[in-house]
């Protein structure tokens, strides 16, 4: 909706003043006069600040000294669009004489693109920049973010080319540039353009910064962490790098050196709340749990319990306090990630495995039960929770989950591999070997590396049977194939 962020106004003393006044005047105690454009700046303002009552007031008390006005009403029907109350705004926008106004053209466009009549706001928008004073590149950056804001990259994309060729030395028009080919699926165009500049300028920071921040959007890590080690040797007290180091490290579950750098990070940025999250999730996965436990809670007081991260750091303290046994403090902490997110099916197949291994039968099944009706269509819920019985060595009711699976969604995942291990565990050996068949035939690399954890005589042995098992299928597929 708006250009401005709520910090940019902030930044802006003369706007600070001029809001102060305002304020002053609306508390009564005297009288001044507005003009249109500070009003409207008013408004947006208060809308970056989601104080939608206070915007509405702005508006109204505008139009009333300046009615008409098209700048004023172009704010209140973007607000409307972030209310979602896009007929509101549709009245509004093709209510304003200056219909020639730039901005009330871009806001017919959004509209337009809003009810996915694509091709009539394509129209307005190649009108508006045929026009000699649109035509610059700020309007072309615009009506990218335009289609940006809408998730169509492969409508914005040309827009910023068009930007870039008319400025190529613009930082913003480059990254807008190869964040859409990135969207667009054309990687080899982004990382081209970054080693085009960074064969003009080796040594800039911000390059190599960004080329790392495609690879790690792409899942290209080890390219990543290339690209993120020439920050670090350009400028070793760059945070932003030492912060993506770890969360490339973290991808590729090195939990040790991930651990590392966001400890390097919480060094160099004070209070950071997910900075300590992420060293706890760390030391979590390295079954460091009095140490996970302790940064975890020191997130929390830095976030005072308002994060991105909470309902997974009440999690992971659940996952902490089960892990040493100590039950009832795992099932406090899952029940506050569930009344942070209470329709999240996940949240309660935890639940029930911190009471089935608190043995509370019943409380975990019904908790598993919950689970089950929020998410009826999810073979992987089902899947879940065979896994948590099976590992409690109750395995014919882990076998009714799996076997659920089997009958919804046959061949789902490793099915047939966990019936098979399960089977196997009750002393079944005809069922096991009929499901371990079918999770050979299914994906055989999978089933040998499944064989790793076990002891290594076991191992041995049944790595030896899926080899002939696997002979004799493709043996039995030959003939088949030759018939």
């Amino acid at each position: 909706m708006t250009n401005y962020s709520s910090s940019d106004f902030e930044q802006d003393n003369e706007f600070q003043k001029a809001l102060a006044q305002y304020e002053e005047m609306k508390a009564g105690n005297r009288s001044i006069y507005f003009d249109a454009d500070q009003l409207a700046d008013f408004a947006e303002y208060y809308a970056s600040l989601q104080q939608y009552d206070k915007a509405f007031e702005v508006i109204e008390y505008a139009l009333s000294i300046h009615p008409g006005n098209t700048e004023v009403l172009v704010i209140k029907a973007h607000i409307n669009i972030d209310l979602k109350n896009i007929q509101e705004a549709k009245v509004i926008a093709y209510s304003i004489p200056e219909s020639y106004d730039r901005d009330v053209k871009m806001l017919k466009a959004e509209l337009l693109i809003l009810e996915e009549k694509l091709g009539e706001a394509e129209e307005i928008l190649m009108e508006l920049i045929n026009q000699e004073e649109n035509d610059n590149v700020d309007n072309l950056l615009d009506i990218a973010y335009l289609y940006t804001d809408s998730n169509l990259p492969q409508l914005a994309l040309p827009w910023f080319e068009k930007a870039y060729k008319m400025n190529p030395e613009n930082d913003e028009i480059r990254i807008g540039l190869v964040d859409s080919y990135r969207d667009c699926g054309m990687i080899d165009k982004g990382v081209a353009l970054y080693n085009r500049l960074l064969d003009i300028d080796p040594y800039s920071a911000k390059y190599w910064y960004e080329l790392g921040r495609l690879y790690f959007t792409t899942e290209d890590i080890n390219k990543a962490l290339d690209a993120y080690e020439f920050v670090l040797t350009i400028n070793s007290a760059n945070h932003s790098a030492i912060l993506m180091m770890a969360h490339c490290y973290f991808k590729l579950e090195n939990y040790e050196k991930s651990c590392e750098y966001y400890e390097k990070y919480a060094t160099m940025v004070n209070n950071s709340s997910t900075a300590y999250f992420y060293i706890g999730f760390c030391q979590y996965n390295l079954k460091q749990y009095d140490k996970s436990i302790e940064n975890l809670k020191s997130s929390l007081e830095l976030s005072e319990g308002v994060s991105p991260e909470i309902v997974d750091t009440y999690t992971y303290l659940a996952f902490c306090y089960k892990e040493k046994g100590m039950f009832d403090d795992a099932l406090l902490y899952i029940e506050r990630a569930i009344k942070e997110d209470p329709n999240n099916a996940e949240l309660y197949v935890h639940k029930g495995d911190i009471l089935l291994n608190g043995d509370h039968k019943e409380e975990a099944a019904k908790a598993f039960n919950t689970a089950i009706l929020m998410a009826p269509d999810d073979p992987r819920t089902n899947i879940d929770i065979g896994r948590i019985y099976c590992e409690n060595k109750m395995y014919d009711i882990g076998l009714t989950y799996y076997k659920n699976v089997e009958l919804n969604a046959p061949g789902f995942d490793d099915i047939y591999l966990s019936m098979a291990f399960a089977y196997g565990a009750m002393g079944n050996n005809e069922q096991f070997t009929d499901y371990l068949i079918k999770a050979t035939k299914q994906d055989h690399d999978k089933v040998m590396d499944s064989l790793k954890l076990m002891p290594e005589k076991e191992q041995e042995e049944l790595k030896q049977l899926i080899r002939d098992l696997k002979k004799a299928i493709d043996e039995d597929e030959g003939k088949a194939e030759f018939n």
